[in-house]
């Protein structure tokens, strides 16, 4: 059952609109044939192994190089999907204050697909790195660009998934960093409180 589904290529399909489609991602989400929440979260494991060396090309690597790419990366691709999965909550649960159905599933299978992108950071940083050309500024661009790249492939899937405007997408897609943000200041600032109440008592 398993190899069939693998020989349909029908998995495929998830990678290739992740790039040239962001709606019909979401059409194949919403499918669920194949199931694509466990499959999503391969995009995750190839981004951040690719992060990694990419990162690597610029600067000469030691023996630690080994420990980066083994237990490096599974330490990383742990956080990545940690953070996945908390900011598809907070969206899902922004998308259901306006009024929309919730779907954590498919909201982390969409979020999890749009950092498909990202996982060229590679090749781009391998060519500059290749010709010496800036490569330190190239990777920085890239990846803010990559970056930008999947937001956009989450905010139109985001519209997709709850048929409502790009507009009122975005302020979804941005609202767990808001959330987040607001909630470390907080963090800080009561602590810097306690710390100079200790000092002064």
């Amino acid at each position: 059952m398993i190899i069939a589904k693998i020989r349909s290529l029908l998995w495929a399909d998830f990678f290739l609109y992740s790039l040239v489609d962001p709606r019909l991602l979401y059409r194949q989400i919403g499918k669920n044939d194949p199931r694509p929440f466990l499959l999503s979260f391969t995009v995750p494991a190839i981004s951040t192994i690719s992060g990694i060396l990419a990162l690597s090309l610029l600067g000469k690597q030691t023996s630690f190089f080994f420990t980066k790419i083994t237990y490096g990366w599974i330490l990383l691709f742990i956080w990545e999907s940690f953070k996945i999965v908390i900011l598809a909550a907070l969206m899902d649960m922004a998308c259901q204050f306006q009024g929309s159905r919730g779907n954590i599933r498919e909201m982390v299978s969409l979020l999890n697909f749009s950092l498909f992108p990202q996982a060229f950071i590679l090749p781009t940083s391998m060519i500059f790195s290749i010709i010496n050309f800036a490569p330190v500024f190239m990777f920085v661009l890239f990846s803010l660009v990559l970056f930008v790249w999947s937001a956009w492939i989450a905010v139109i899937g985001i519209s997709e998934m709850h048929s409502i405007q790009a507009g009122r997408t975005v302020l979804i897609f941005i609202f767990p960093y808001l959330f987040i943000s607001i909630v470390f200041f907080f963090m800080g600032l009561l602590s810097l409180i306690s710390l100079v109440s200790y000092i002064t008592t």
